[in-house]
C-alpha cells in the first residue's frame, strides 16, 4: 500500500501544496493502492477530526503547550492513534509514512509547525512517541517525569537501537516498579546512557540486559534519584 502525504513544492515560482503517495523505495504505486492510499487519507482525516473533539471533551486540548501539563493529552492522543500499528488498517511497511500523514490531519493537535526530523524520520516523530508514551499505565508515565523526559527516553540512541530497553521499562510498569520518588525518568535515562553510550546492546540476550537495566535501576534509587 502507499500514504499519502502533503509537501510544499515551488513550481514556477509558486509554492503549492501537493499530494505524494509515498511508499517504501523501488516499489511500484499501482492504480489501486493509489485508491487504498486515498481511503486511508480520508479515515485518517475523520479519526484526527474525532480525536480533536474528545480531546477538547475531556478539557485536555486546552494543555497543548503548557509545559508541566500536557503529558497527560499526549498520553490519551497516543492512545487513540493504536490504529497505526492495526496491520490490518495499516501495512507494517507502511507505518512509518502513517505516521508523517497524521501531521497533515491533526490540527489543533499538532505540537507546532512540521519538523524537518518529521519529515526525514517520521517514525521518531512526535506522534510516534505519543504513542509509544501511551503503552505505559498513566500512574507510571505521571511519576516518571515530564513530556521532555519521556522524549529524551524515546530520542536516546540506545533505546533507538534496542527496542527491548523500552519493552524491560513496559515490564517494570507491569511489575509495579514505580520508583518511590518522582521525576525519575531522566536520571535513569542518563544513567543508561552511561552504561552504554558505546555499547552494542543488541548482542546480548534479553536476560543479560535486563539484569544490567535491573541493576542501573536499582542505582539510580540507591542514589535518591529514582
Amino acid at each position: 500500500m502507499a500514504v499519502i502525504i502533503r509537501e510544499e513544492k515551488v513550481i514556477e515560482g509558486k509554492a503549492y501544496t501537493v499530494k505524494v503517495y509515498r511508499t517504501r523505495p523501488g516499489r511500484l504505486v499501482t492504480d489501486g493502492e493509489k485508491k487504498r492510499a486515498e481511503q486511508l487519507d480520508v479515515a485518517l482525516s475523520e479519526k484526527l477530526k474525532q480525536l480533536q473533539r474528545e480531546m477538547e471533551e475531556m478539557g485536555l486540548l486546552g494543555l497543548r503547550g503548557k509545559k508541566g501539563k500536557v503529558l497527560r493529552l499526549w498520553h490519551e492522543v497516543g492512545k487513540r492513534l493504536d490504529f497505526v500499528t492495526d496491520s490490518s488498517v495499516v501495512s507494517p511497511e507502511d507505518r512509518e509514512y502513517t505516521w508523517r500523514a497524521i501531521y497533515d490531519h491533526a490540527g489543533s493537535l499538532a505540537p507546532g509547525p512540521l519538523t524537518e526530523r518529521a519529515k526525514r524520520d517520521p517514525d521518531t516523530s512526535h506522534f510516534s512517541y505519543c504513542h509509544r508514551l501511551s503503552r505505559f499505565p498513566w500512574e507510571f508515565v505521571e511519576s516518571a517525569g515530564d513530556w521532555t523526559s519521556w522524549s529524551e527516553f524515546f530520542d536516546r540512541k540506545e533505546t533507538k537501537n534496542d527496542p527491548r530497553i523500552i519493552e524491560w521499562l513496559g515490564q517494570k510498569a507491569r511489575q509495579g516498579g514505580v520508583a518511590a520518588r518522582q521525576n525519575w525518568l531522566r536520571p535513569l535515562t542518563k544513567a543508561i546512557h552511561k552504561e552504554f553510550g558505546d555499547t552494542d546492546t543488541t548482542v546480548f540476550s534479553v536476560a543479560e540486559l535486563y539484569e544490567r537495566l535491573d541493576r542501573i535501576f536499582a542505582q539510580t534509587r540507591q542514589n535518591g534519584q529514582g
